[in-house]
């Protein structure tokens, strides 16, 4: 069977951890995030609600970040489209990408 190899953003060093450049689990904030976009073309605020199950606080701020991780991965892409966030600023919306769709099913479907 083949695997999917994972090309990490290039913010990963050669001296960072091995926990910084190992594929992600299901339960990773990246895979979970990633899982949010095979529902919906979201925004990254409305992926973490989606995620977490309650609109973000303050706190899920690191979990929102992950989009930026998703984007250099090329696992998600912007549609072109706009929509405004919770304080009325408007966002971009992003929607998964084939190589996403192809991450999602090696983190998911081949434990």
């Amino acid at each position: 069977m083949n695997h999917l190899q994972l090309v990490l953003p290039l913010a990963v060093r050669n001296s960072d951890p091995s926990t910084s450049v190992t594929p992600p689990n299901r339960n990773s904030q990246i895979a979970r995030l990633l899982d949010a976009y095979t529902l919906a073309d979201l925004t990254d605020e409305e992926a973490v609600e989606v995620t977490l199950g309650h609109p973000p606080t303050l706190a899920d701020e690191g979990l929102r970040r992950r989009a930026s991780d998703l984007r250099a991965l090329g696992w998600i892409a912007p549609t072109g489209e706009t929509r405004p966030n919770s304080r009325g600023r408007q966002r971009i919306v992003c929607a998964i990408t084939h190589a996403g769709r192809d991450a999602h099913m090696e983190v998911f479907c081949n434990d």
